[in-house]
């Protein structure tokens, strides 16, 4: 009988080893899921809750912190994949004060000291690999200018934990964007790992914070039970900015990576542009992104502008994944293309909405 036991739990352990990764993948989408159902079924007290207001998309109090799931999987993958610790460390902190956040008032320069320590503690052990990677293999650049080039990277990491805060504003569009930008990242790099040297453990990273993503939006859309909150708006955004430099071989792949986030990129940047020339305060609260002047000003269902927004970031993240092998000149043709006519068509809207109000 005890022989029996133990070649039954040896068996056990053997499968157990040989199905680590489906068992982990598993285990995040379950995580997103039950972070987000845990929070949604809380008796939350009055203040805890996202009461709404003139700057809201929504109409009814709902509960905000469902991303802890996400950041739960993120643990969970990371000490499974044995990213390094620092990188751990980085996301734990800046989630936790993005937890906090969520239910008291932070100053915004308490919220970027945070996101600055952050980011500087991801870097630290990576400054000897950029200082080579980037900075003088690439162009051959003076010592100097590298210190510019960390600035210009602390700066995406920062600026993308936020830029993807901002644009959690909808039913859905988060999480959505989180599964496919995600989903592609890990996707692609996974596949040419073998043929560029990419991190398996990043890639598989990746793929694991999608499937969180997709747990967690069950949730959230068509219908919003709770909210991702901060703690799950910053972490995807950082993490995200995270695997980019972590993950690129180069500039081109910077960029290229970087694209798969392009609708959240190229509706900050020309909201920020439109707010700037009607003399705004860029720290000031607003809704004048082009996603919440569609779902608002033009009434159209958050979930419908959940999709066209995750129909456009799928289309352009294929593109640019697959001019990446050609080279430098299509890319950048190929986004400054998508960019102009995101420009254009967001200013066209604009225009429309606003004669409509008037």
């Amino acid at each position: 009988m005890i022989s029996d036991s133990a070649a039954t739990f040896n068996q056990l352990v053997i499968w157990v080893t040989q199905h680590r990764m489906v068992l982990l993948l598993m285990t995040c989408a379950g995580l997103g899921a039950a972070g987000a159902w845990l929070i949604a079924g809380i008796p939350f007290r009055e203040h805890l809750l996202d009461a709404p207001n003139e700057r809201s998309s929504h109409s009814v109090p709902t509960p905000r912190g469902g991303g802890v799931g996400i950041l739960a999987a993120f643990i969970a993958a990371g000490l499974t994949l044995r990213i390094p610790t620092t990188f751990l460390f980085a996301v734990i902190f800046i989630s936790a004060v993005s937890f906090y956040g969520d239910y008291f008032r932070l100053s915004v320069r308490f919220r970027f000291l945070a996101q600055m320590l952050a980011a500087l503690v991801f870097l630290f052990p990576l400054l000897p690999a950029l200082s080579s990677h980037f900075a003088f293999s690439t162009f051959n650049l003076f010592p100097f200018l590298f210190f510019l080039i960390l600035f210009l990277i602390v700066l995406f990491l920062i600026g993308t934990a936020n830029f993807y805060n901002f644009m959690d504003g909808i039913n859905g569009i988060g999480g959505l964007s989180g599964a496919i930008g995600f989903g592609l990242l890990g996707s692609y790099t996974l596949y040419y790992a073998p043929v560029y040297g990419y991190r398996e453990s990043l890639s598989l990273l990746a793929i694991c914070i999608s499937l969180a993503c997709l747990g967690y939006l069950p949730f959230n859309m068509p219908r919003a039970k709770v909210f991702m909150g901060d703690v799950g708006s910053i972490l995807l955004g950082f993490v995200f900015a995270a695997l980019v430099v972590m993950l690129a071989r180069n500039y081109q792949d910077m960029v290229c990576f970087a694209a798969l986030l392009f609708p959240f990129y190229a509706d900050e940047l020309t909201t920020m542009a439109v707010r700037l020339q009607d003399h705004e305060s860029l720290v000031q609260s607003h809704r004048r992104h082009l996603y919440q002047l569609l779902a608002n000003e033009a009434g159209m269902p958050h979930w419908k502008v959940t999709l066209i927004y995750g129909a456009v970031q799928l289309a352009i993240g294929g593109g640019v994944l697959f001019l990446n092998g050609y080279g430098v000149r299509p890319v950048v043709l190929f986004l400054t293309v998508c960019f102009i006519v995101f420009a254009l068509v967001s200013l066209l809207i604009r225009g429309r909405i606003k004669k409509a109000c008037s």
